[in-house]
């Protein structure tokens, strides 16, 4: 979770306070939140194993990358 919380809250910290806040960047710290929780049910669970895993991390990157361009080019 740190490599991809510390990221994520930054740029959302930054968008809070500019003032920025659109569909985009309400869609993809809603989809960080239910792949983070995926991530830990199947971590938890057993279930999350290659190419699950990965794939739900990628995604949860994502979701700070698109933030972090909304950010820049806002």
């Amino acid at each position: 979770m740190l490599e991809t919380l510390i990221p994520f809250a930054t740029v959302v910290l930054i968008a809070h306070m500019a003032g920025i806040s659109t569909g985009v960047t309400v869609a993809a710290s809603v989809a960080f939140f239910w792949l983070r929780v995926g991530h830990a049910v199947g971590m938890i669970s057993g279930l999350a194993r290659f190419p699950i895993r990965p794939i739900i991390f990628t995604a949860s990157w994502l979701c700070t990358v698109v933030i972090a361009f909304v950010l820049l080019t806002h």
